[in-house]
């Protein structure tokens, strides 16, 4: 899954803490939130002068756009590893945050879990072939 994909997906899914969320999905949509982040915080930084607040506006909106899609995507990464959201208040105590990006970078159960089917084993891969023949290839795996 790539960053667009991620982002659209996340989007979409912003309060559905069911399911479940490939590492892709979850590290792309990270990488766009915290970069969203930086920068709100670059543009509020520049615009801040002796005595007024700046441009405190965008980051607020920013914050109330993207945290819910962000929690809700690292909630179904948790559930990839059959573990339940209710983990998230670890981000609540010191060094929490640690064990949550230890807990994201964890690889998924295989196969259907108590969360949901495997996000990785959604789509079923197109028939190969040799050429332009209709001879099928043997796979390992069938």
């Amino acid at each position: 899954m790539g960053p667009i994909q991620a982002l659209k997906s996340c989007m979409s899914k912003s309060f559905r803490w069911k399911g479940r969320a490939s590492r892709s999905e979850f590290w792309w949509f990270a990488l766009i939130y915290y970069g969203g982040l930086a920068g709100c915080l670059t543009f509020f930084a520049a615009t801040i002068t002796e005595g007024e607040e700046g441009g405190v506006g965008p980051f607020v909106l920013y914050l109330l756009i993207m945290f819910f899609p962000f929690i809700s995507v690292l909630a179904r990464r948790l559930h990839d590893k059959g573990l339940t959201a209710w983990l998230l208040l670890l981000g609540l105590v010191p060094f929490g945050q640690i064990a949550l990006i230890i807990l994201a970078m964890l690889r998924g159960d295989d196969g259907p879990n108590g969360y949901g089917p495997d996000p990785l084993k959604d789509s079923k891969p197109e028939p190969l072939s040799y050429g332009s023949s209709r001879v099928p290839l043997v796979r390992d795996d069938d």
